[in-house]
């Protein structure tokens, strides 16, 4: 009997020290969440935003142009055109272009302030389409190569090869200039229209093929300034006059890349990446700085700007420092146009168009303090 008492006591001693120590544990654990500070995880968004009704790989975004009311882009795979304006910032459906629906346009096409032009598929036509229809179906004015000069061969084609060449410029005298290679040559063609009330709103009052030069092609970019063209050739680069003269610019030695304008003064950029001015309007030009690579350039808030694959780059031409912007979110992404539009800078590329706020752009990366590869501008010293 007292060895049954004895075993119940050491039991109840192992019971009590089982629930002090269960007590402690339970104690020291909520002790040790309570000095646990609990971090929530933020995600930020990235700089750069997608525009999300244009979301999809099949999105190519291939030009923009903006209008004092609008902000214009095309969408190659669809043949679809849409802007954004001030009411409405998201964007808004204007039309399919008939009769390309199902085709994928593989050429910029050239967008102004009434008026669009684009290419046929086999580059033997050219299409005027007035921006402001609001329809599922267009009626474009079609302009054939053989209506425009009837002694070109069979194989002449429109001179585009790729979606970075502009099909065309128009200027403010209702006029567009393209470019044909046919007859062993390049031939600048200049056409003249006006609006009116027929089915495509768009008159065509005169074509003609104002300037044959053998060989010298592909070409690189067409702009017009001040009503006049500028033409950018493998070889040298044209002026072309709301006449139909047409002068090479003997000024410039090198074959351009583009032509681009800043604080209304014309420049142009050569395959060797020097950049040229002008302060007439093209009758003469001058050396005014190097870059060390290719770039495009453009105007963002009376700055310049310049972006190349997904890199955007703010260019101080008086300085000549060059600053890296932040273009997360841009990543992968090949950039084809760039306009400000409703305090918005609207970004469009291969892959869907992006937007940031204006005063966000001019946001800088840091400095990693490597020189390979960055780009940089010398300004020439004797200007």
């Amino acid at each position: 009997m007292i060895f049954n008492i004895m075993n119940k006591s050491i039991l109840l001693k192992k019971k009590v020290i089982q629930q002090f120590t269960i007590m402690f544990l339970v104690i020291a654990v909520f002790a040790f969440l309570g000095s646990c500070t609990i971090t929530e995880t933020v995600i930020e968004e990235p700089s750069w935003k997608l525009v999300e009704e244009l979301d999809g790989a099949n999105k190519i975004i291939l030009n923009s142009y903006v209008t004092t009311d609008s902000l214009y882009y095309y969408i190659s795979t669809h043949s679809e055109f849409w802007k954004c304006n001030h009411i409405k910032s998201n964007p808004i459906f204007c039309y399919n272009y008939w009769p390309c629906i199902t085709q994928t346009l593989e050429y910029k096409p050239i967008i102004y302030d009434l008026v669009s032009a684009y290419i046929s598929e086999d580059k033997t036509e050219i299409q005027l389409a007035l921006n402001e229809i609001d329809s599922w179906n267009i009626i474009p004015e079609y302009i054939s190569i053989w209506d425009i000069d009837s002694t070109f061969s069979d194989n002449a084609r429109l001179a585009m090869s790729s979606f970075t060449q502009p099909v065309g410029a128009f200027n403010n005298q209702n006029q567009f200039l393209t470019v044909v290679m046919g007859n062993s040559g390049v031939n600048f063609c200049l056409i003249d229209y006006t609006f009116d009330d027929t089915n495509s709103g768009i008159k065509i009052t005169s074509m003609q093929k104002n300037y044959y030069l053998y060989g010298c092609w592909p070409y690189n970019d067409i702009i017009s300034f001040d009503s006049r063209f500028f033409v950018a050739l493998c070889t040298v680069p044209y002026l072309v006059y709301p006449n139909g003269d047409t002068v090479a610019i003997e000024d410039i030695p090198w074959s351009c890349l583009e032509f681009f304008t800043f604080n209304d003064t014309l420049y142009a950029f050569t395959s060797n990446f020097q950049i040229y001015i002008t302060y007439d309007s093209g009758e003469n030009w001058e050396l005014f700085g190097q870059l060390s690579t290719w770039v495009s350039c453009f105007e963002i808030a009376g700055k310049l700007c310049c972006h190349r694959d997904d890199d955007i780059h703010e260019i101080n031409f008086n300085t000549g420092e060059v600053k890296e912007l932040d273009n997360w979110g841009l990543e992968g992404n090949e950039i084809t146009s760039i306009n400000e539009f409703n305090g918005k800078v609207y970004i469009t590329t291969l892959s869907g168009i992006f937007y940031r706020n204006v005063d966000e752009f001019f946001t800088y990366k840091e400095d990693d303090g490597k020189e390979k590869g960055k780009l940089t501008f010398e300004k020439n010293k004797r200007i």
